[in-house]
């Protein structure tokens, strides 16, 4: 009888302890689909990703291309000064090129003077998640906005330093530009992108140089430790080469004034039919009530 009830105790106790084991393991399970649902959220959703004032219209009327490396291109193909940058999104001194420097240099590439290529590396400075920040912006070129999500990711590393480069403010920058979310997840997918940086960081090491931004002009790197500025290089540059060819200027001349003909035709066009109906209408008006 004793050894009866021992059992039962016993098979009582076992049977207790694989309850207790189940109740574990289903709590284990929601806290893992938890803290998954969670992690899916905080990758997925899109973070706060502002596209810096005028970028949208900062590009207009300039050529762009890519070279056969697919390193992407701005500026005429007949400026008479080529520079090359070799650069990172994860890098400091390339924030603050683009910062202050940048400007200055655009201005030559819209006057036809300078030609300007983007070497896309990584890993030169400390910011987090600078190669995923290359092929964000890579993928962006597939749809025509390359210098656009250039612009904002150095504008994201000043403001957010190394949460920057996360996938979910990607996602926010894609949403801003109004990009086509499935053809550039599918350009992140496929090999572009890593192909053209795995070429950038090669072109890189044969250059041999200390680290970035790097700058050539004509083929020859800027010495920024001697005080050097890369304006005085292409200043010097376009001296050299006799300044700006006369057809590239007179293009330039003319595709200024017809944006600034086309600007000042619209506008008052727009004010003066608006004023001339409201004058017929008055007319009509009292035509209408003298009859």
């Amino acid at each position: 009888m004793g050894r009866t009830r021992t059992l039962e105790r016993r098979k009582e106790r076992e049977q207790q302890k694989k309850r207790q084991r189940q109740l574990t393991f289903a709590i284990g399970g929601v806290v893992i689909a938890v803290v998954a649902v969670v992690i899916v959220l905080l990758i997925t959703v899109p973070a706060e990703a502002p596209i810096p004032n005028g970028t949208a219209t900062r590009y207009q009327g300039i050529d762009q291309s890519y070279n056969d490396k697919g390193f992407p291109v701005l500026g005429k193909d007949s400026a008479p000064v080529k520079v090359i940058e070799y650069s990172s999104f994860d890098c400091p001194h390339c924030a603050d090129f683009h910062e202050g420097t940048w400007p200055q240099v655009l201005d030559t590439i819209r006057k036809g003077a300078v030609q300007f290529t983007y070497v896309p590396v990584y890993g030169t400075g400390g910011i987090q998640n600078g190669q995923g920040a290359a092929k964000a912006a890579i993928c962006a070129g597939e749809q025509g906005q390359f210098w656009e999500m250039y612009d904002a990711l150095f504008s994201w590393q000043k403001t957010y330093a190394n949460t920057a480069f996360s996938q979910n403010r990607f996602t926010g920058g894609v949403n801003a530009l109004g990009l086509d979310k499935g053809k550039w997840d599918a350009c992140i997918s496929s090999s572009k992108p890593e192909t053209v940086i795995t070429a950038a960081m090669e072109a890189f090491r044969l250059q041999n140089v200390a680290g970035t931004p790097a700058l050539l002009v004509n083929g020859t790197v800027v010495d920024t430790a001697s005080n050097v500025s890369l304006m005085d290089a292409i200043n010097t540059a376009l001296q050299a080469a006799g300044g700006i060819p006369a057809e590239v200027t007179a293009e330039a001349t003319q595709s200024t004034a017809a944006e600034v003909t086309a600007e000042a035709t619209t506008q008052p066009t727009v004010e003066k039919t608006a004023e001339a109906t409201t004058e017929a209408t008055m007319e009509a008006t009292a035509e209408a009530t003298a009859s």
